[in-house]
């Protein structure tokens, strides 16, 4: 598989179809397996497919600080750089979603449109039951190993309540995040990232032709990170995926490409 390196840090991506490219980043504690449901209808509608481990996740670096949203923004650039495609559009689950974020808002000259999936939204607070839910996460990762976390309290996590009544959700989402190495949680240092300004306060400024994907039984805070993005980006479209909870590309992988291929569409 592919790699860039960015300082210390080397990030693995791969590479795939021709075309009009489009670049798929995953969520906290996953990797670019996530997007294996959705990638088919993609490079069948004759597009070429970037898909990034983030750092910490899959197997790229995993450095001991270095996982703000900024970080990942500026790993995302280098391994644009490096490809040498030129703008793409870019689709973000998750966190992943705040790193497209990032990117819209620093360095837009990399995006050609968005897809934010579920995003969260840099310098918010997560809601308590989520935040509860992180702070086991992590004793349960420093106190008994990663394994047991993410069996435990992240299997658990209200966020994937409703995706994870469908059995064959889980099992997909469970073959991924048994991988994760928990980097960030074990950090001995925090990330300390100083500037003036926060990233919804800068959300008009971007001019990107953007769709918001949220589910209709997304957790209320995750819902409403996705109806800020909507509201305040300019001409942006907010599409709510029915009977769908956080995990929208296990859950309706034809129903997001469709409006990946769509978006990519009217942008010729």
């Amino acid at each position: 598989m592919p790699e860039v390196k960015r300082d210390d840090v080397t990030i693995f991506f791969e590479d795939e179809g021709s075309g009009p490219p489009v670049l798929l980043i995953h969520g906290h504690t996953l990797d670019r397996r996530l997007w294996e449901p959705v990638v088919p209808s993609l490079l069948g509608a004759g597009l070429r497919v970037l898909r990034i481990d983030l750092r910490g996740h899959g197997l790229s670096s995993r450095p001991d600080i270095g996982y703000h949203v900024s970080h990942h923004a500026a790993d995302v650039a280098a391994v644009l750089d490096a490809v040498g495609i030129g703008p793409v559009l870019g689709v973000g689950h998750s966190i992943g979603g705040a790193v497209v974020l990032e990117v819209a808002v620093t360095m837009p000259h990399q995006l050609t449109a968005m897809v934010l999936v579920s995003p969260v939204m840099p310098d918010r607070n997560f809601e308590p039951a989520f935040m509860d839910n992180l702070r086991e996460v992590a004793g349960v990762i420093r106190a008994e190993g990663v394994p047991t976390a993410m069996a435990g309290p992240w299997d658990r996590s209200p966020l994937f309540e409703h995706s994870f009544r469908r059995p064959e959700i889980r099992q997909a989402a469970a073959a991924i995040t048994r991988d994760f190495p928990g980097a960030d949680y074990l950090a001995t240092q925090r990330d300390r990232v100083e500037r003036t300004w926060s990233l919804p306060g800068r959300l008009t400024e971007i001019s990107l032709p953007t769709v918001v994907a949220v589910g209709e039984k997304e957790m209320p805070g995750f819902r409403a990170y996705a109806e800020e993005a909507a509201s305040g980006i300019p001409g942006a479209r907010l599409e709510v995926f029915e009977d769908c909870g956080h995990l929208l590309p296990l859950e309706a992988p034809e129903r997001l490409a469709a409006a990946i291929i769509t978006l990519v569409r009217q942008q010729r």
